[in-house]
């Protein structure tokens, strides 16, 4: 729990409900964050047929974990001095606001994976560098 409380944007409450979506070890369940990513819905749909892209919208997922995280991730790019803040505002220059925020949501929630699969904090100097999708 102390875990989660201390990435940006992530408050006791906020902690609980996500740990109480995913579970206190989210490895034994999900492979790789970007399972747990596809989980959430925060992954785009692949609807394709001979060469033609059908949708770009996202998957369904949970949608008590997604709408918490896109909460939470407004709330870490309100801040500017963070790891979330950055590539917020450069995607949305090229994309729209809710579409960055979706990629902020799934970055949030890969280092969420990696930090209770590590049992470490986050380090507010330091900060884990995560690309912004995983490959997996």
């Amino acid at each position: 729990m102390e875990i989660l409380c201390s990435i940006p944007g992530i408050n006791v409450n906020a902690g609980l409900e996500i740990l109480a979506e995913i579970g206190p070890a989210p490895q034994q369940s999900f492979a790789n964050s970007g399972r747990l990513c596809s989980g959430a819905g925060l992954v785009p749909r692949n609807d394709e047929s001979a060469g033609k892209i059908k949708s770009r919208r996202i998957l369904k997922g949970n949608p008590y974990l997604k709408n918490l995280l896109v909460q939470t991730a407004w709330v870490a790019v309100s801040h500017r001095k963070n790891e979330f803040a950055s590539p917020y505002w450069y995607l949305q220059g090229s994309l729209d606001r809710k579409k960055a925020i979706i990629a902020v949501s799934r970055k949030m929630l890969s280092l969420i994976y990696t930090l209770l699969q590590s049992g470490e904090f986050y380090d507010w100097n330091r900060g884990l560098r995560l690309p912004l999708c995983d490959k997996g």
